[in-house]
């Protein structure tokens, strides 16, 4: 089994991308650059081996290592709490973002009965479309509609707003 998900891995590119993660945050680490970014990078990569090293190869040795690691990372993450500490409260802004309606993601992609003005949602609508469009054309696979059936709740949300915003009377 271990040797299919192996096999299948390295196919996918998923397994490049992993080393990739592991490689970049190592380095970040060992030059203490970015320690909080890189440990939250190596989160689901680890997550990720310590599973398949429980369920998939379950040899106690290996099972042991990637209980440890995570036990590791998880405990330099609580070492960082502080630097986290802005991400975890509710209500935080991203680069770019504006507290007002139609200027941030909550009130175009996640809550439907916000007072965003239709003027904000065209270009939500063409980031939205551009992501549908990377799943549909360059993602492979099952993951693609996967990634499409995600998406489906935010265009609705989106497309529930817009609609609000326009019957909006001034």
């Amino acid at each position: 089994m271990s040797v299919r998900l192996m096999t299948t891995f390295d196919h996918s590119g998923l397994l490049a991308v992993a080393m990739f993660i592991h490689l970049a945050g190592g380095a970040m680490l060992v030059v203490n650059r970015g320690v909080p970014f890189a440990l939250a990078a190596l989160v689901p990569v680890n997550l990720n081996g310590t599973y398949i090293a429980l369920f998939v190869e379950g040899d106690p040795v290996i099972s042991l290592v990637a209980v440890v690691t995570m036990a590791i990372n998880a405990l330099l993450m609580f070492a960082y709490l502080p630097w986290y500490r802005n991400v975890l409260s509710p209500g935080q802004l991203a680069d770019g973002e504006g507290a007002e309606d139609g200027h941030n993601y909550v009130s175009l992609y996640a809550n439907p009965f916000s007072n965003a003005p239709a003027s904000a949602y065209p270009g939500a609508a063409l980031v939205l479309g551009a992501a549908a469009a990377f799943y549909w054309f360059v993602v492979p696979g099952l993951n693609s509609m996967t990634g499409l059936v995600v998406l489906a709740v935010p265009a609705m949300i989106l497309a529930t707003g817009w609609a609000r915003a326009l019957t909006r009377k001034a």
